[in-house]
């Protein structure tokens, strides 16, 4: 009898470790692919902002050869609705024509999976002499991007975001 209750807390013993270590693997594997669930917001939001940075600073500067030296004549924050409406992105002329597009869906490739997202983003006038946000047009300009993880199963909770903030004047966009 003694034996046989020497031989059960042992194979008790045996199974409280067998899982502590399987809570531990489990632990380390969450954090590396949350880790890389990250990195890929990251590139993500690189990517937009590459991409709206591609644009001319305002739509009064589309196509000039030469950097805009005041404030006069800037556009509203948004698509334009000129000669040529903007409804699509394919129509984005300069930075400003995404700001208040709202979330979108945005997919990228993992281990022959796809992982969700949603980007949103947001540009604004900063004064540069205060760093802050100016209610009327400046000479500057602040795209923000946000990139983030749809939830699913672990992963986003808490939810994994990647933001990118760049200023941007007339000369950075020529």
């Amino acid at each position: 009898m003694p034996q046989t209750l020497l031989a059960l807390v042992a194979i008790l013993i045996f199974s409280f470790f067998a899982l502590s270590q399987h809570g531990a693997t489990a632990d380390v594997e969450q954090f590396a692919v949350t880790a890389e669930v990250e990195l890929a917001a990251q590139r993500l939001a690189r990517q937009r902002l590459a991409e709206v940075l591609a644009r001319a600073f305002d739509e009064a500067d589309v196509g000039l050869d030469r950097a805009r030296v005041t404030p006069n004549g800037l556009s509203a924050l948004g698509p334009d609705d000129g000669v040529l409406t903007e409804t699509t992105e394919a129509d984005y002329d300069d930075v400003d024509d995404f700001h208040g597009a709202g979330a979108q869906p945005v997919v990228a490739a993992w281990m022959d999976e796809s992982i969700d997202y949603w980007q949103t983003t947001t540009v604004r006038y900063i004064d540069l002499a205060t760093g802050a946000p100016s209610a009327t047009p400046t000479l500057a300009k602040e795209v923000t991007v946000e990139v983030r993880a749809a939830p699913a199963g672990f992963v986003g909770a808490p939810q994994i975001a990647a933001t990118l903030s760049q200023i941007v004047t007339p000369t950075s966009q020529l």
